[in-house]
């Protein structure tokens, strides 16, 4: 875009990220789709091993389960279509698409499968009757196939309790409670010793921990940072990997000068908790376990609206005219919004709008966002949101894409 070949399109701008700049992004629960399948199921390359239901053997009562593999990749359109949705609505499209084909004019036959038209039918038994039907056997293969993978995301998401955690997190991050109060930080911290002490997971307590202490930019005192670590029992390495926070520029506590600075606080007891990358955009979504909205929105929607500013994001060339983005973004019309992207590749493409020989169409000059040291799948759903909302092409790379546990194997490996 910009260069000599592309004289009608506006020069992109390609803006270099370090995940320095952002910890709490990645340690947080996130619960749209692709989130937590990264974060509590096992995946690899794309790649998920889920339990999917199957009739008991001839004799036996009642239905047995079967292990399948499934590739989460651009090739399911499912998967693109509801990736990024919170995971509530992802059950409740799959349940309402299922439902309108067992009850449709077609789908008749699925009805009369079942001993009374009243029944709910298993997936078994809808697989079985949609044999005479090929337009939907395939449609609804796919379609159960990530209704399995859905509840078993919200079976781990009841087993590891993490309705009352995500409170807890959201809280941290935002700086305020789901009803809009601030709390103090001393109040918080006294939730975090109780999850520490409920909680068996070392590194679910190590992460919240973490949570913490980035979220506050530090804690008020080295006595809360040593209570903090003596309730979580974390091992050496889980230790050394909090002390390596300061590596990554979040310090442990805070700082003289912050604690003196009487704008943020009057008196340490009374200290409270303050949102993580003040004046940033919040979050659009409607769900309280999903308040916080990562700084890399507020980035790229600066960067699409040409505000980006410059002091914090120096640039080594002047940055497009956003006037001029905005006459030329006001020629063309979308026509349509279509998101696209991978999570496995290094390199992700966002893009809305299409014209009639399905040529892709961007508004404004082209934004690349690279983040070096690992970009998150909150980050990844944000760009593909923004693109989508703005019109804008938005592409997003990373040296690779990580869930929680990736970011603190590398706090590890720090040393």
């Amino acid at each position: 875009h910009g260069d000599a070949f592309h004289q009608n399109e506006e020069r992109s701008t390609l803006i270099l990220l370090d995940r320095r700049g952002d910890c709490l992004s990645p340690l947080i629960h996130e619960f749209t789709y692709e989130a937590m399948v990264n974060d509590l199921l096992p995946i690899e390359d794309d790649r998920i091993t889920y339990e999917s239901s199957i009739d008991a053997k001839e004799g036996e009562s009642g239905e047995g389960t079967k292990k399948m593999d499934a590739l989460l990749n651009d090739n399911d359109e499912v998967w693109v279509e509801l990736r990024g949705k919170h995971i509530a609505d992802v059950i409740q499209t799959l349940s309402a698409r299922i439902r309108d084909i067992v009850n449709s004019s077609t789908g008749s036959a699925l009805n009369s499968s079942g001993k009374s038209s009243g029944k709910a039918l298993s997936v078994n038994q809808m697989a079985k009757a949609l044999k005479a039907l090929p337009e939907y056997k395939e449609l609804m293969s796919k379609l159960s196939q990530h209704m399995q993978i859905a509840h078993q995301c919200m079976d781990e998401f009841n087993k590891q309790s993490l309705l009352e955690l995500s409170e807890l997190e959201q809280t941290f991050a935002t700086g305020e409670t789901d009803e809009g109060r601030t709390p103090k930080v001393t109040e918080l911290l006294g939730q975090v010793v109780e999850q520490f002490r409920s909680q068996k997971d070392s590194i679910m307590r190590l992460r919240l921990l973490a949570i913490a202490i980035v979220s506050q930019r530090g804690l008020t005192t080295q006595s809360d940072l040593e209570k903090l670590l003596s309730e979580a029992h974390l091992n050496s390495k889980e230790t050394k990997a909090v002390q390596n926070l300061e590596k990554m520029g979040c310090p442990l506590v805070m700082s003289d000068e912050a604690k003196n600075n009487g704008k943020l606080m009057s008196k340490l007891r009374d200290r409270r908790a303050t949102p993580f990358g003040a004046g940033a955009i919040e979050s659009d979504s409607e769900y309280s376990s999903s308040r916080y909205a990562c700084l890399i929105k507020q980035i790229l929607v600066d960067a699409t609206a040409g505000t980006l500013n410059v002091e914090e994001y120096p640039s080594v060339m002047p940055l497009p005219d956003p006037e001029m983005s905005n006459v030329n973004s006001a020629k063309s019309k979308v026509t349509s919004v279509r998101k696209a992207g991978t999570s496995s590749s290094k390199w992700s493409k966002q893009s809305t709008g299409s014209d009639k020989s399905g040529k892709k169409k961007s508004h404004g000059a082209r934004q690349i966002v690279f983040t070096i040291g690992g970009m998150c799948y909150s980050e990844l759903r944000t760009a593909r949101e923004v693109a989508a909302s703005t019109g804008t092409d938005i592409v997003v790379g990373s040296t690779r894409f990580i869930k929680p546990s990736d970011f603190l194997a590398d706090l590890l490996r720090l040393g």
